[in-house]
C-alpha cells in the first residue's frame, strides 16, 4: 500500500493535521504485514511504536499471574494500537495478537514525541484519545466487577450488532467471546443457549440475529 497524505488523513490523531503537515509525516511512516497468530508486542515488554491498523483484526490480551487470559478489546481497521504505552512511556500492560493476516503502519515513539512538542492540534487530539481509552477501560472494569455474565453478554451482542445482525468474523469463536467477557466457554455457551430458548437471539454458523432487542436491552441494563 502506498502511504500518501490522503491515506494518513483517514486515521485517528493524524486526521486533524493539514496536508502539508501530513506530507512531513509520510517519510517517517513504516508499514508491516502481520500474519495470523503473530504477536505484535508482549505484555511486560516495552514497545516504541504507535501502530495504525490498515486492515485485519487484532486482540489485546491480559494474562494474570495464575495464567488466566482475558481479552480486553478487539481492534480493527482505522484504529490505533499501543497508544497508552507510547504516550506514557511504560511497559505494555497487555499483549497484542493478530486474529487474521493484516497490515499496519507505525510511527516511532521519538517521532511521535516531536509531533507532541511542535503541534498543539496533535497534542490535543492525543489527550482526547487517551481520555476515551481510559473511559473505555473504566467501563470494562465496572462490567467485570459488578455485572453477571448474562448482562455482559447482552451488552456485548448489542455492541457488536449492526442493526439487529452481527456477522461474526470467523475467528470470534465462543472461546474468544468467553475471554472477552472474563469468563469460561461453558458459561458463555449456556447463556447463549438460554437467550435462544427465550427467543432473544438466533444463532447461525457465522451470524447472530437479535430477535427481541427490547428484552435484550433490559438484560443489558443489569
Amino acid at each position: 500500500m502506498n502511504i500518501t497524505p490522503e491515506c494518513l488523513s483517514k486515521f485517528p490523531l493524524l486526521e486533524i493535521l493539514s496536508e502539508n503537515e501530513l506530507k512531513r509525516v509520510v517519510p517517517n511512516v513504516r508499514t508491516q504485514t502481520i500474519h495470523k497468530g503473530e504477536i505484535l508486542y508482549v505484555q511486560g515488554k516495552t514497545s516504541d511504536k504507535l501502530y495504525f491498523v490498515i486492515n485485519g483484526w487484532f486482540k489485546t490480551e491480559k494474562i494474570a499471574a495464575d495464567g488466566r487470559q482475558t481479552t480486553l478489546r478487539f481492534i480493527g481497521p482505522g484504529e490505533l494500537i499501543n497508544e497508552l504505552a507510547v504516550f506514557s512511556k511504560v511497559d505494555n500492560a497487555v499483549s497484542v495478537i493478530a486474529m487474521e493476516e493484516g497490515k499496519v503502519f507505525y510511527l516511532f515513539q521519538s517521532y511521535v514525541e516531536q509531533l507532541l512538542e511542535t503541534n498543539s492540534k496533535f497534542s490535543r487530539a492525543v489527550v482526547e484519545s487517551l481520555a476515551v481509552r481510559i473511559q473505555y477501560l473504566l467501563e470494562q472494569i465496572e462490567d467485570l466487577s459488578f455485572y453477571t455474565v448474562d448482562v455482559r453478554l447482552a451488552r456485548f451482542l448489542l455492541l457488536q450488532a449492526d442493526g439487529n445482525v452481527w456477522n461474526r468474523q470467523s475467528w470470534i469463536t465462543q472461546t474468544e467471546m468467553a475471554a472477552r467477557l472474563g469468563t469460561v466457554l461453558d458459561v458463555v455457551n449456556r447463556n447463549l443457549q438460554k437467550f435462544v430458548r427465550d427467543g432473544l437471539i438466533e444463532i447461525q454458523r457465522d451470524k447472530i440475529t437479535i430477535v427481541d432487542r427490547n428484552r435484550l436491552e433490559e438484560i443489558a441494563q443489569g
